[in-house]
């Protein structure tokens, strides 16, 4: 075998198993990799797989299929014919396929799920959790309809709506992450090597965010009028529990703390300038340029929902707030001033009030290793 297809990721023992008639998806999912997939069919002696590809498959798949039959057949090992499709492209040709995406919860995890179901028949569906650029899981199964709604409502963050997208989207978007995973060298969970048939075929041109086709265009001018008011979009269920980390909180209140003394009242005026500068400080801290651009990332896919439930003119001020903080600096422009972003810290602030009688308990000092009492997760990351 060339060694130009030898790649250091080994492929994992399902793959390497997979039956002839998902042979075809396996290579098309692989991408770059399929010679080095076929070579680990030869390898393994998985000759059912290695001969379908060398008659259906096409480019450097199909080339090294024809040459790894001759390797199997130099070892006598025995090739059997691939089996016959024809007769099943009439059911293909009535299949259909859909795909929903279930906004971010609060740790960030985004669920896209696709199904294909062909007449009269159950959906081949398969549940994708993508977090931080990554395929955390991947639940593959068949449902009926009405199993497939209920699995839905059951997946959904804090009981959102599901939003339609595209399958082409979802295969594109999936595959690009599943690309990722392999640039990296980081294993891919498992479920991806039975869901490959549902990720082809892809798009034949890059498909935009569906967030992009609504035509949801503001000027400048218009989206920082209206950001000011982006604090109440806290309001809303696809917002409502995203909070900064723990400790960038405890880390505020103890600043609030060296400020103030233990003396001074939490009712007056000095009090309230410290924390407002406090606030400040920590917005500004802890939205770096990266954690905005994946703030933003999140935002526009909870946007889908918002639009669906909310209705354009919410989603708008979502699209405003995105604007802004994809513009923001650190002189001009800074994250506190956009009142979204300050009220991750103003929220964290008077949940832990609400834990503690309606007064917050801050530290004269406090070091930084002590546990942190602060709401749980975020999903600014």
């Amino acid at each position: 075998m060339s060694e130009s297809t030898k790649n250091d990721a080994p492929f994992d023992a399902t793959l390497i198993a997979t039956p002839a008639e998902n042979a075809l998806a396996a290579v098309e999912a692989a991408g770059a990799r399929a010679p080095a997939l076929i070579d680990a069919w030869v390898r393994a002696g998985n000759a059912a797989a290695v001969a379908l590809v060398a008659e259906r498959g096409s480019g450097p798949a199909r080339k090294a299929a024809r040459r790894g039959l001759q390797v199997l057949g130099a070892r006598g090992v025995r090739v059997e014919a691939p089996p016959r499709v024809a007769s099943l492209a009439p059911a293909l040709a009535e299949t259909t396929t859909e795909a929903w995406l279930v906004p971010p919860d609060p740790a960030g995890t985004v669920l896209i799920v696709l199904a294909t179901r062909p007449a009269a028949s159950r959906a081949r569906s398969a549940f994708f959790y993508v977090r931080g650029g990554l395929i955390e899981r991947v639940n593959v199964g068949e449902l009926s309809g009405k199993s497939l709604k209920e699995a839905l409502k059951r997946a959904s963050a804090m009981g959102l709506e599901p939003a339609r997208i595209s399958a082409a989207y979802a295969r594109q978007r999936i595959t690009e992450t599943r690309d990722r995973h392999v640039g990296r060298g980081l294993p891919l969970p498992l479920g991806m090597t039975s869901a490959a048939d549902l990720l082809v075929p892809l798009p034949d041109s890059p498909e935009p965010h569906p967030l992009d086709t609504e035509g949801l265009e503001l000027s400048d001018e218009d989206a920082r009028e209206l950001s000011q008011r982006s604090a109440a979009l806290h309001q809303l269920p696809e917002f409502r529990a995203w909070f900064p980390e723990p400790p960038e909180v405890e880390r505020m209140l103890a600043e609030v703390g060296e400020k103030l003394g233990p003396e001074v009242s939490p009712e007056s005026e000095e009090s309230r300038a410290a924390f407002t500068a406090a606030i400040e400080a920590a917005t500004d801290r802890y939205f770096t340029p990266e954690r905005r651009t994946g703030l933003v990332q999140l935002m526009k896919d909870s946007a889908l929902s918002v639009l669906a439930t909310e209705g354009e003119a919410r989603a708008l001020e979502v699209v405003a707030t995105m604007r802004c903080i994809e513009s923001a600096g650190l002189i001009t422009d800074p994250p506190h001033a956009i009142p979204f972003l300050r009220a991750f810290f103003e929220k964290a602030i008077l949940a832990l009030a609400a834990r503690r009688g309606g007064r917050v308990s801050v530290p004269a000092s406090r070091a930084p290793s002590e546990p942190s009492q602060a709401p749980a997760p975020e999903a600014a990351r």
